[in-house]
């Protein structure tokens, strides 16, 4: 399986593929962050040379074909701690979180056969309503049948209360 990983983080969703024995090929990882990106590299044991850095400027042509995207595209404007202005400003500009968007222009543009996506739980609460509306209109409309949880860290064997949407 191909993989596209965006956000990358520290690659937690690469780890969860290795823990589970689910064999996979990175086609590119995205991380904008020298830190995150140096650790992504050493955990695992990645080409920084395919670290694509920036989502807006990832080519498809360059990573395609992929068979799976991850994503966990920035929550401070969607959080209950951060800024909660959503998607986009009154003037339709993208706020950090409205980065989303860039990650369903790979989806639309590569077509995967799966994607999986990561965010905070306040992402399904009444006031973030709107954000959470475009990003199933905008998943439905590339043709993706969606399904999303609430996942607590601690149902799986960590110890912290953690909960994400996913």
């Amino acid at each position: 399986m191909r993989l596209l990983s965006l956000f990358s983080g520290i690659g937690a969703f690469e780890k969860a593929l290795s823990n589970l024995g689910i064999p996979y090929e990175t086609a590119g990882w995205c991380e904008i962050d020298p830190k995150a990106a140096t650790a992504y590299a050493a955990i695992h044991g990645a080409d920084p040379g395919l670290n694509l850095r920036d989502v807006r400027t990832v080519d498809p042509a360059a990573v395609a074909p992929v068979d799976l995207i991850t994503y966990g595209f920035p929550c401070q404007d969607i959080s209950s701690a951060g800024r909660q202005a959503g998607l986009t400003h009154e003037d339709g500009s993208h706020t950090r979180s409205g980065l989303f968007f860039e990650a369903l222009r790979l989806i639309r543009e590569l077509r995967p056969r799966y994607a999986i996506a990561e965010n905070v739980k306040a992402l399904l609460n009444r006031k973030m309503a709107p954000a959470w509306q475009a990003v199933q209109d905008g998943l439905r409309d590339a043709g993706y049948v969606q399904y999303h949880a609430v996942l607590n860290a601690r149902d799986y064997g960590l110890p912290q209360q953690r909960e994400r949407g996913s």
